[in-house]
């Protein structure tokens, strides 16, 4: 049975319709990524959710029992927001002592009971911040004022953690640190998450079960290796990585092989060649016949980006090679 059950929702706000028939479920000790672009209501989602906003139609279960239209404080979840939402004025042991005294707070399952204090101690462990216990958050860095949001919330041992862009507010070189770090408290705990992103990479790497979200619809749920390689939809084929367009087909640029090898695949002309450090990105353009006749320098074809592990191999623009790939490798959405 699914720990969380999203049932058909929809919110509209005048002339914009921003959750449209939503229904997904959400497993126990799972980390479930709700993942799109901005506007595709996402957030929104999240927020219903929680309760701070009310659907226009369908149905929000938790535990199999109907929580659409109860307050926020009654409802087995915390969110963790974008901003933290710290209290600047309150140390970190502070910060999350306010939950314990502002909420509701139920027993730890079998465990024995432990005082107020010795809770604290005991998420600040988890969350690996005991040292920065009487720290205020103007003196935390970002990914440790995240830490303290995170602790605020697992002290209340909700059902499900909300959590809105949690990485967002972190820079690009910190953030791959602490998605690693949030992954592996997720795993400790057993506490089932519910992130929100933009992030492709964020949502592959982190999420057990992503959910791909577009103009207010959910397209496709499902694990992260099967979005990737069988996209149901061209958006969620494109959204979740790099891919090429050759007629119906797409195929994702780390699956194109290219060679100097006249036998093989198609011909085509490289017309730039970028290197990325771990790998080299050749942009390459087919011939418009496929065959081997078509030529000592194809060209007017579509353009596709092929993705080499390699970063010795030396191609040069305007040279001519073929590309070629594995059928199984071809995507085919539906729509």
């Amino acid at each position: 049975m699914s720990l969380l059950h999203v049932d058909n929702i929809t919110r509209r706000y005048p002339g914009h319709l921003a959750v449209d028939q939503v229904s997904f479920s959400v497993q126990p000790g799972q980390l479930f990524a709700l993942l799109g672009p901005s506007g595709c209501g996402k957030t929104t989602t999240l927020r219903l959710i929680a309760g701070f906003e009310q659907p226009d139609s369908g149905h929000i279960r938790l535990h199999g029992e109907p929580i659409t239209h109860l307050p926020p404080y009654q409802r087995r979840v915390n969110t963790v927001f974008q901003n933290y939402a710290l209290f600047p004025h309150l140390s970190a042991r502070d910060n999350i002592a306010f939950g314990l005294r502002h909420e509701r707070v139920r027993p730890l399952g079998s465990a024995p009971a432990r005082d107020a204090a010795a809770r604290i101690d005991a998420v600040l462990e988890l969350v690996q911040m005991s040292s920065k216990a009487a720290s205020r958050p103007a003196q935390l860095s970002g990914g440790e004022k995240q830490r303290i949001a995170l602790a605020r919330s697992l002290i209340l041992e909700p059902d499900v953690l909300l959590l809105d862009e949690p990485l967002s507010a972190l820079d690009p070189n910190l953030r791959k640190q602490v998605r690693g770090e949030l992954k592996a408290l997720q795993r400790r705990t057993g506490v089932t998450f519910l992130m929100v992103t933009h992030d492709q990479e964020e949502a592959l790497s982190m999420a057990d079960t992503i959910g791909v979200m577009n103009a207010g619809r959910l397209e496709q749920t499902g694990p992260p290796q099967d979005l990737y390689h069988r996209p149901r939809t061209r958006f969620v084929a494109g959204f979740l990585g790099a891919v090429n367009w050759i007629g119906d087909a797409g195929i994702r640029p780390e699956a194109i092989r290219v060679t100097t090898d006249s036998t093989q695949g198609r011909p085509a002309t490289i017309r730039n060649v970028t290197f990325l450090g771990n790998c080299i990105h050749l942009e390459a353009e087919l011939a418009l016949s496929p065959g081997p006749t078509a030529g000592p320098h194809p060209a007017n074809g579509p353009r596709v980006i092929a993705e080499i592990q390699n970063p010795q191999s030396d191609f040069h623009p305007g040279e001519l090679v073929h590309l070629h790939w594995r059928p199984e490798d071809e995507i085919r959405p539906e729509a």
